[in-house]
């Protein structure tokens, strides 16, 4: 992400399928993947992005001359985990997939009135930085 150029992709025997999400989504989609270990709320998933060094860095030397940084805001993450779980339904179907996003992408209940949000998947990040030529992910 550090060149503002993200993508995420679901790979189903040995092919790609792209996850069609916004920077927003994409930078919540890797959050999610590097912190899946246990269900986070809304705040501590805005908190735990803001606090982050490499999210607000993510596009620090992006092309743009003014400074570029996506916060992920604690009421957007509901809908915004309404949209990941949309793109992965779209990326299932792509791949014959019949797999329910919400297995995936899950939501608790706590004993209190907040929900908390877990990705139950096998994630591997791998960021390429697309100005070198090969295009050869950098680790």
């Amino acid at each position: 992400m550090k060149c503002g150029e993200c993508s995420a992709a679901m790979i189903f025997r040995g092919r790609e399928y792209h996850l069609r999400l916004s920077l927003a989504l994409r930078i919540l989609f890797d959050y999610l993947a590097r912190h899946s270990r246990f269900p986070q709320s809304a705040s501590q998933i805005e908190l735990g992005i803001r606090a982050d060094d490499f999210y607000r860095e993510h596009a620090a030397n992006a092309p743009s001359r003014a400074a570029f940084t996506r916060g992920i805001a604690r009421s957007a993450v509901k809908v915004y985990m309404k949209r990941l779980r949309e793109a992965m339904s779209w990326a299932f179907h792509e791949a014959g997939l019949r797999v329910d996003p919400g297995v995936v992408l899950i939501q608790q209940e706590t004993v209190g009135n907040e929900v908390g949000y877990q990705l139950k998947a096998t994630c591997d990040v791998v960021h390429a930085d697309l100005a070198l030529r090969d295009n050869e992910p950098v680790a």
